[in-house]
């Protein structure tokens, strides 16, 4: 899926607009590069079909992806993962503002507004999983604080009908969409997994 322009002027499809949404939700971070930010996020290279997927995607604002190798010094042991990024334009320069208070990233109010089914698949792909003794789901959602957790569990009620509790786990909190649930949100976000991450599904 191409990206449009209007004159010299680069306009992000619905589509793109709803995979940044879910990518942000998840793993991906914007990166401020000049005056402009810029959408990056790694993967290891289990995930390499992920990365690949989103450059096709983000095309023609991408940058092609690289493979990072790295050392552990105190191991020798040798870790690999995919890096992709956009290139740095004013188009996401937004999502900035709708997904970061400073450096830190954000859940604001408005997102069941932002939220849809093609950006929800997006962000359990990112940090989803199925949990192993029963049919229910979580989304790892421990760096947003408790207002947020509230914020998301709302969001996704208004948006998809779909009820999820917070469970404690010490002192992170994370999202989980019990077994009763399970069935409905597995039909939900099933038509855009790919199949590298099949295996979280039901």
């Amino acid at each position: 899926m191409e990206g449009n322009t209007v004159g010299s002027r680069e306009v992000l499809t619905k589509r793109q607009q709803e995979i940044i949404i879910g990518t942000l939700l998840g793993d991906a971070c914007l990166e401020k590069n000049g005056i402009n930010f810029r959408l990056k996020i790694d993967h290891t290279e289990k995930y390499k079909e992920y990365i690949f997927w989103l450059y096709r995607e983000f095309n023609p604002f991408s940058l092609n992806p690289r493979l990072i190798i790295e050392t552990d010094k105190r191991n020798g042991k040798v870790y690999k993962r995919w890096h992709a990024a956009t290139r740095s334009l004013p188009i996401f320069n937004k999502y900035h503002k709708l997904f970061y208070k400073g450096r830190v990233k954000i859940v604001s109010n408005n997102l069941k507004r932002l939220l849809s089914p093609l950006s929800l698949a997006i962000w359990f792909m990112d940090d989803g999983y199925k949990r192993k003794d029963s049919k229910g789901f979580y989304l790892c959602t421990s760096s947003y604080t408790s207002e947020e957790q509230n914020i998301i569990v709302k969001a996704i009620i208004d948006c998809f009908g779909i009820e999820t509790r917070i469970h404690h786990q010490k002192q992170y909190e994370r999202i989980f969409i019990p077994s009763k649930q399970a069935e409905a949100f597995n039909e939900i976000v099933k038509p855009f997994v790919l199949p590298v991450f099949k295996y979280k599904l039901l």
